[in-house]
């Protein structure tokens, strides 16, 4: 019988192949960055599992295009020239993109225990162990003798 490692069997979630999602190289190593950074936390406290692999995801993800939308609105601003009139000013859509994406990091921060305020609230992950039956408390060690 041949056995095969799963991955994520040691606890960890297995790291996306960002290279499949970003065609930018920056992009890609800032998204490797991020979730390195996130398991290395809730792994240090505790609070990480495989079942947290796709909120980890989704964080990495919108700080990605958080960070994306940041860039153009501090290059351009946050009211820019209407296209039809040229004159009139509007909002920047990566305004409302970075402001959308500042919401949902919040959201999966408090939910993952990674934002000040809720890391006290986080359970942390229980590991299972062997107790054996009830009886074997009652009935104790054998005795010798």
């Amino acid at each position: 019988m041949d056995l095969q490692t799963i991955d994520g069997g040691d606890g960890l979630p297995p790291e996306p192949e960002w290279a499949l999602h970003y065609s930018d190289d920056l992009d890609v190593a800032a998204a490797s960055e991020e979730w390195r950074t996130i398991c290395s936390y809730m792994r240090d406290v505790d609070t990480l599992a495989v079942a947290n692999g796709h909120a980890i995801r989704r964080l990495v993800e919108f700080r990605i295009q958080w960070r994306r939308a940041s860039e153009h609105v501090a290059e351009h601003g946050a009211i820019i020239n209407g296209k039809t009139t040229g004159k009139a000013g509007q909002w920047n859509p990566f305004w409302s993109v970075m402001r959308q994406a500042d919401d949902t990091i919040r959201a999966l921060e408090a939910e993952l225990g990674l934002a000040p305020r809720r890391r006290a609230a986080v359970v942390k992950v229980k590991h299972r162990r062997n107790r054996g039956m009830p009886a074997d408390d009652y009935l104790g060690p054998p005795k010798r003798g």
